[in-house]
């Protein structure tokens, strides 16, 4: 669909007064002033992100006395089991206590983390009474999950066994009567971050039990080794569970990312390997996001997800890269179906005549795969900008996942359509849930109808937002890689966009790519002349034909090529000159030093 280009303001005055200041190049100025951060010691501190930025964990609540009752059991002899989500944070966040436990010297915790498709997401009723009777008196706690987990806790109690909850979810209308709620939102409290991942709690958790065997202020050194080893998988779930990369996530996510590149666990070295980063000082949230974590995920989504836990607590090489491999072919499975299902989902919407005047998006397949309907919800999501659900129909259940569209909560949404749904769970941006399959068409009705009433038509239209306008001569090596200071990127921090007119394309465009789907072409500014891409833009390229005038909104990255390192952009979106979007908010571009 087309998108509007929105340009964020420009003040030339401001901009310039910050760049002189902190010493920063005009075009880092005007986007750290986009992002709110207009002082030269606030622009200093965001680019440093210092590790003494961490927040004390004592402050998170409930984690002191989650962390008292772990040491306890850890004293007492008794057997400590983690029950953790199937996905990257929760996988990442499951690592990280069990690790924590084992050099605190528990007496073999062990780690169980459900099917995502026999057992569905959250904590299991079965697995939790045959984990109570394999191991009573125990101490359970979750990662990244529990906090819908009402009957669940009150069970756990029932059969003998202490609940403690470690999650960063929405809070319901209860909480769950474990021992210990661990939440950084968690009523009464006041986390000066509150946008924790699970890992992030987890990790919070672990390093207020490693204060308690040190002399209860700080860990021991071997254990304050472990927890700034740690920070690699707080990173990595993060950024893999799109939270706002501000505030500490930022610190986090800087430090873990850094500590991967410069000597990762055997886990993460063989995941990195198999994923074909030939340089570990490449390695950002881009990464992550795109290579590492969908094959972590991989394993919760068609395997178990104890598979990818094993790979990042394992200290065995050989079997680190058996793993490593093994989630490889997952998520080459994975991507094809998909692909496929993306491909069933669209004809679905297509066959019924497009999306019409509908404000959301409610499908449902008999023969798609649990595994795969989150990230298909979200590629439709962001294909027609839509509140989208996928809906993979069993024989007596319908398990699906939600994602948003910007500006729309919808937990609250379909919280408030809640009435025919078995459970449900999740946050703005994603969300999971269960339906009965002939009380679909009556969830999909009553979501349309929340949607039609929240959703306004600014809502409804993709919009671009560019940080500056810049000329292509402006684009040098070091312009470049000064921005890249402003890693790493995410939800509070988008990787920067910027855009660019009065192009000219330089010869036939290219087609990239083992299916030809992707668009190389290279443009020219007066002198300036660079090689710009289009990931799976092959189609809509067609046209950009040699010698036409366009305006390009782009990321720019440098290209490393047999050595070589050039500039280049990543093309968001295209318009033929006297056939732009309409622009909001334009002014000059930034003055931009060429050097």
């Amino acid at each position: 669909m087309n998108a509007r280009w929105r340009l964020r303001p420009h003040d030339p005055v401001r901009v310039q007064e910050l760049s002189r200041l902190s010493g920063l190049a005009p075009l880092v100025a005007q986007i750290l002033l986009n992002r709110g951060i207009d002082q030269p010691d606030r622009a200093q501190a965001f680019l440093d992100a210092k590790m003494a930025g961490l927040h004390d964990p004592a402050n998170l609540p409930g984690a002191s006395e989650a962390a008292a009752r772990i040491v306890e059991a850890v004293r007492a002899g008794r057997k400590i089991l983690i029950y953790g989500d199937y996905d990257v944070d929760g996988v990442c966040g499951t690592s990280i206590l069990w690790s924590c436990l084992k050099l605190a010297g528990a007496k073999e915790p062990g780690y169980y983390i459900p099917h995502r498709v026999e057992e569905g997401y959250g904590v299991n009723i079965e697995a939790l009474r045959r984990l109570a009777s394999e191991n009573p008196s125990s101490l359970i706690v979750t990662v990244d999950c529990g906090i819908s987990a009402i009957a669940e806790a009150a069970l756990a109690r029932e059969l003998g066994v202490e609940p403690i909850v470690t999650v960063h979810h929405t809070i319901g209308g209860e909480l769950p009567g474990a021992s210990v709620v661990v939440h950084p939102r968690r009523p009464g409290g006041s986390y000066p971050c509150g946008d924790l991942c699970g890992a992030g709690v987890a990790f919070k958790v672990a390093w207020e039990v490693c204060k308690s065997f040190g002399d209860g202020k700080r860990a021991s050194p071997h254990l304050r080794e472990f927890l700034i080893r740690s920070l690699g998988l707080v990173a990595l779930a993060t950024i893999a569970d799109v939270v706002p990369l501000s505030d500490e996530n930022r610190i986090m996510v800087r430090h873990g990312l850094a500590g991967i590149a410069a000597k990762p666990t055997i886990g993460l070295e063989a995941l990195i390997e198999v994923a074909g980063n030939r340089s570990r000082k490449k390695l950002n949230s881009g990464t992550v996001a795109f290579q590492l974590a969908p094959r972590i995920n991989a394993a919760g989504r068609l395997e178990r997800a104890m598979m990818a836990v094993e790979l990042l607590t394992t200290d065995d090489p050989l079997r680190a890269r058996q793993l490593a491999a093994e989630l490889d072919r997952c998520n080459q499975r994975r991507q094809e179906i998909e692909r496929k299902t993306v491909e069933e989902a669209r004809a679905m919407i297509e066959a019924e005549g497009g999306l019409g005047d509908r404000r959301s998006i409610v499908l449902a397949g008999g023969g798609w795969h649990p595994g795969v309907i989150g990230i298909v919800a979200g590629r439709l999501a962001e294909t027609y900008h839509r509140p989208t659900v996928v809906l993979a129909k069993g024989e007596e259940l319908a398990q699906g996942s939600a994602r948003s569209i910007a500006g729309f909560d919808l937990y609250e949404a379909i919280r408030d359509c809640s009435a025919p749904l078995k459970a449900f769970g999740g946050h703005a941006a994603a969300a999971g849930l269960k339906v009965l399959p002939e009380r679909i068409e009556e969830f999909a009705s009553l979501f349309e109808e929340r949607c039609r009433g929240a959703l306004t038509p600014e809502h409804l239209e993709r919009v671009i937002t560019v940080d500056a306008e810049v000329p292509l001569a402006a684009l040098t090596l070091r312009t470049v890689e000064n921005l890249d200071r402003l890693e790493p990127y995410g939800i509070g921090n988008p990787r920067p966009v910027l855009a660019a007119s009065q192009l000219e394309v330089v010869g036939d465009p290219k087609l990239m790519g083992e299916q030809k789907n992707h668009l190389s072409i290279r443009v020219r500014q007066g002198e300036a002349i660079l090689r710009a891409v289009g990931w799976n833009m092959a189609e809509r390229g067609k046209a950009l034909q040699a010698g036409c005038q366009c305006s390009l909104v782009f990321q720019p990255s440098i290209n490393e090529w047999n050595d070589r390192r050039e500039v280049q952009l990543e093309i968001k979106d295209f318009a033929i000159d006297g056939a732009a979007p309409p622009r909001e908010h334009r002014a000059a571009p930034a003055a931009i030093p060429t050097g």
